[in-house]
């Protein structure tokens, strides 16, 4: 069932109806007026959004210097070279209990770097 629009007194119903308009605001020259200053507090309000995703994504390119993150870089990289001399000693059929103890080297580095890189995570 369709409302009658011309017997109804809620306008809600009656899409053709012009809600809270008033005979009054037909000046021609006031609407561009409005328009325009509208569209320049809009036009404030995304130069400001622009500016804060501006320097948020500033912030977010660089971060702080960890030492956590340096002490951990080394440490890995100490792993590193640590694996890659067991390993040549096992290819070059070395002695088996250096092979060991580089691989154990190997194993302590790398946790040492992980408990660093841990640490130095930033938290929420």
């Amino acid at each position: 069932m369709k409302p009658n629009c011309e017997q109804s007194t809620q306008t809600e119903h009656c899409p053709s109806t012009p809600t809270g308009s008033s005979e009054s605001s037909t000046d021609p020259s006031a609407a561009p007026n409005d328009l325009l200053e509208t569209f320049e507090r809009l036009e404030l309000h995304l130069k400001r959004i622009h500016a804060a995703l501006d320097a948020q994504a500033r912030e977010q390119r660089y971060q702080d210097v960890s030492y956590a993150r340096l002490v951990g870089g080394v440490l890995q990289t100490f792993a590193a070279g640590f694996l890659v001399l067991a390993l040549l000693d096992w290819i070059l059929h070395g002695v088996v209990n250096t092979l060991i103890v580089k691989l154990a080297f190997t194993g302590v580095f790398q946790l040492a770097a992980l408990t660093a890189f841990v640490t130095s995570r930033r938290k929420p």
